[in-house]
């Protein structure tokens, strides 16, 4: 598995960062509540199809009042099996 470094941007509120597998990415999303909001596991899907050169973005809403970007890093650090 690889590891991903990802941010959460809304406008006015702290950006929100954190690292992990897809997997945990996936759960990560589901527990922000995000307004409008498609499938934790679409969000990333797409994000994970539109990586090119080892980064992506995803952005909700763009310019309108819930608008929510993700942006996603690969690390090329493999994930260590969970014990």
């Amino acid at each position: 598995m690889t590891v991903y470094l990802w941010a959460l941007y809304r406008p006015r509120i702290e950006p929100k960062r954190g690292f992990g597998d897809l997997g945990y990415l996936i759960r990560w999303l589901e527990r922000q509540k995000l307004p409008g909001e498609a499938p934790s596991d679409w969000v990333v899907m797409l994000l994970k199809v539109a990586e090119s050169d080892g980064r992506s973005v995803y952005v909700h809403d763009e310019g309108g009042p819930d608008q929510w970007t993700l942006t996603l890093s690969r690390t090329g650090v493999a994930a260590l099996p969970r014990c």
